[in-house]
């Protein structure tokens, strides 16, 4: 049986169902006035709202964003959506904003009901929360970031460092080169190669919060 026909033929089983479900929802009639919610809702808009009320229409939040965080009307919601164009909309995202002004993400899945003479009689929406996912998400997006800064920053050091390395064998190279001079060049060069080395311990690692050595480019 679809949720259409289960919502037309026994309101009150299918308003039941829905009350066991681990996600928010809520039932709107033709025009966008809630008919009814269930405890899952109330939680994600922080506000009960009216039944049949004008002002309370579509949703129960007072604010809605789309997930670029840009405010959303209410009459441009995924419900008011399903009513107006007569078909579902499932599985978009959605910010609710609570009156106490904290966000939560949720999918949304908006239905139309339609009885068997094509008349549309309200449609039942249901919002999973996806808050807990979404902080995963930018939590491994900020962890990308700062390892893309600290290989890159670790590569500018290696680079610095190879640029009085190839000095100092430039300098060995040329003949007649003093003994003090060139120990002063090799001395340059294991004390560069210490520094690679250190680099490249450090970068093998992958440790973002370890601090860049400082270094001595001569």
């Amino acid at each position: 049986m679809s949720a259409t026909r289960a919502a037309l033929e026994d309101p009150l089983l299918f308003r039941s169902t829905l009350d066991l479900l681990p996600a928010g929802a809520y039932t709107c009639d033709a025009a966008g006035r809630i008919t009814w919610f269930n405890g899952h809702a109330v939680a994600l808009w922080g506000r009960e709202p009216r039944l049949n009320a004008d002002d309370d229409r579509f949703c129960g939040s007072f604010k809605l964003l789309s997930s670029h965080l840009q405010p959303i009307a209410h009459d441009g919601c995924w419900m008011a959506m399903a009513l107006r164009d007569r078909r579902e909309y499932l599985g978009h995202e959605i910010v609710i904003e609570r009156p106490d002004r904290t966000q939560v993400t949720v999918l949304a899945y908006a239905t139309p009901l339609i009885d068997e003479d094509g008349e549309l009689t309200g449609a039942v929406n249901l919002l999973v929360n996806i808050s807990d996912r979404k902080r995963v998400e930018q939590l491994l997006t900020d962890a990308n970031r700062a390892a893309d800064f600290y290989r890159g920053a670790v590569a500018d050091a290696m680079r610095d460092e190879l640029s009085p390395m190839h000095v100092a064998l430039a300098a060995l190279e040329r003949p007649g080169l003093a003994e003090p001079d060139r120990a002063e060049q090799l001395a340059i060069l294991r004390q560069q190669l210490s520094t690679l080395g250190s680099l490249i311990d450090h970068l093998v690692a992958g440790k973002a919060d370890t601090v860049v050595p400082d270094l001595d480019v001569g």
